[in-house]
């Protein structure tokens, strides 16, 4: 890339300082997102040569012209995707390569036509004058040039030469171009730093996760001093309130248990609502006018990658050929900038999945943990009614089978059916209809059983699952944190080949100039 398409790239740059200051002033909602289509076409088109950026820039030019009136005109009235950016001479007019002096610049040197009524002290004055300077540069590349006028006699002699009335029209500009921020602004400048935010939502993260672990056994109760503060201030709020009755009644284990499962809900709940919050202020601020670079109005660029896509994009390299695209369209700052940009967004990626992935298996852990505790009452209450049931049923078959020998000794001593042995037999077809029953209810206890085994044997495979899923995303992270290292490592190495090729461009230009020097000393 040459040094005039550097200073090229530069001049857009320094021309886009100013789209933010002059966008509020267009009136319209239609001309800003017109505006925003024309700055969207001019920042996104690949523009290669110096044909190309010259006249991206004189778009460019004219569009913050436009922008600081007020009003659009010209091209920029039309849809930016059918005009063709090379066409900037048929709507602007040719660059002039050497510009003429106006006519009002020699009436003012010469001291222009003057009244005869005028004094000779106005004639000699000094203030008022404009002195213009300009040298056209070869080829049409550009013009250097230079205003001057002079104010009195007094210092500062020239705009710009003091300190008195430059630094009162910059103050005078600054006000105009940057307003004082609204109440709402004001409010928001209150925030902490995004990292303290997210410092935050760690602290009720990590409290989250040591109530997991001693509700899993990780970790003891004495050596969680800070759960345990949090478990007696909510004790003792617990007592004010009078709701604490049930607790005592409980054993120490069970009530330990209960206060965490407790705990855990108001920390979790607490975390949500923090969070909601932020979210909440980030789209305030969000709603607060912008500069163009942070939101889009093309429906294109608007879309979600699911999570397999962002951990491919992570653990891949930039190719090598992007890097040198990226080399030949944009300066080698800008480039470094970027890859250094890249990097630390990725690492920033990584975390949030990390973060995301360990609240899932926490929340996970605790539905896991409600549903076993469920699943074990269910089971404890099933197998106290299989035992009644079988006691049941076995004192069914003992009054059977005394009553059946009851009978067959009835039946030797009268020989003959009576009103007796009638009652008996209704007594008998009572106890078998008994007896079905009993068994019916034993067969539904044998069917819970067996739901209940399967359901411990799903808990126990949802278990397993997840701890696989916790290693291989453990491996994944350590993956991608080796990744991480190997690309900035690769980074460091092109800084620092790119500065050694630098110095050593610069010793032999240096070289070069003072053989130079030597030659035509010689010749001379």
């Amino acid at each position: 890339m040459s040094e005039l398409e550097n200073k090229l790239d530069e001049d857009f740059l320094f021309y886009l300082s100013f789209t933010n200051s002059f966008l509020h002033r267009l009136p319209e909602p239609g001309d800003v997102a017109k505006c925003q289509a024309w700055m969207g076409k001019l920042c996104g088109t690949p523009c290669v040569g110096v044909d190309q950026k010259r006249c991206r820039n004189i778009f460019l030019s004219n569009l913050v012209l436009c922008m600081q009136e007020g009003k659009l005109n010209g091209p920029f009235i039309e849809n930016p995707q059918g005009i063709n950016l090379l066409d900037a001479a048929e709507y602007f007019g040719e660059v002039k390569i050497h510009i003429e002096a106006p006519d009002w610049l020699n009436d003012i040197v010469t001291g222009g036509d003057r009244d005869a009524g005028d004094d000779v002290e106005d004639d000699n004055r000094a203030d008022g004058r404009t002195y213009v300077a300009t040298r056209a540069m070869p080829d049409g590349q550009g013009a250097f040039a230079y205003v001057a006028i002079s104010l009195a006699e007094q210092e500062p002699k020239w705009l710009g030469g003091g300190e008195g009335v430059f630094e009162s029209h910059l103050k005078e500009k600054f006000q105009e171009y940057v307003p004082e921020p609204n109440e709402m602004e004001k409010i928001l400048a209150r925030r902490k730093d995004p990292k303290e935010r997210e410092r935050v939502i760690t602290f009720y993260d990590i409290l989250i996760q040591n109530i997991n672990d001693e509700l899993d056994g990780v970790l003891q109760a004495e050596n969680n001093e800070t759960v345990n503060g949090l478990v007696d201030q909510m004790v003792n709020d617990l007592k004010s309130k009078g709701q604490y009755g049930p607790y005592q009644l409980m054993p120490e284990k069970n009530r330990r248990t209960e206060l965490l499962l407790m705990l855990h809900d108001r920390v979790h709940s607490r975390r949500e609502k923090v969070k909601k919050r932020e979210e909440v202020l980030d789209n305030i601020e969000a709603s607060l006018p912008k500069s163009f670079f942070d939101a889009t109005i093309a429906a294109q660029d608007k879309y979600e990658l699911p999570s397999i896509m962002w951990e491919q994009a992570i653990n891949k390299a930039p190719a090598k050929r992007h890097l040198t695209h990226l080399q030949e369209r944009y300066p080698e700052l800008l480039n470094r900038k970027f890859l250094r940009l890249l990097a630390n967004q990725k690492e920033e990626m990584a975390l949030r999945m990390q973060r995301r992935h360990d609240n899932i298996v926490s929340q996970m852990r605790k539905e896991l943990r409600v549903e076993g505790e469920k699943l074990v009452k269910w089971v404890e209450d099933a197998r106290l009614a299989c035992e009644r049931a079988l006691d049941v049923l076995k004192a069914v078959h003992e009054a059977r089978k005394q009553q059946i020998q009851s009978e067959l000794k009835l039946k030797r001593k009268k020989g003959g059916e009576t009103t007796k042995t009638a009652l008996y037999e209704q007594m008998r077809q009572a106890l078998y209809d008994q007896q079905q029953n009993v068994e019916n209810e034993a067969e539904i206890g044998r069917a819970l059983t067996d739901e209940i085994n399967q359901l411990n044997a799903q808990t126990e495979m949802m278990h397993q699952v997840t701890n696989d899923s916790i290693l291989k995303k453990e491996e994944a992270n350590m993956t991608l944190m080796r990744n991480i290292k190997k690309l900035r490592m690769a980074v460091e190495h092109n800084e620092g080949r790119l500065t050694q090729l630098q110095s050593m461009a610069a010793a032999k230009a240096s070289m070069a100039k003072k053989s130079q020097q030597q030659q035509e000393f010689y010749i001379f």
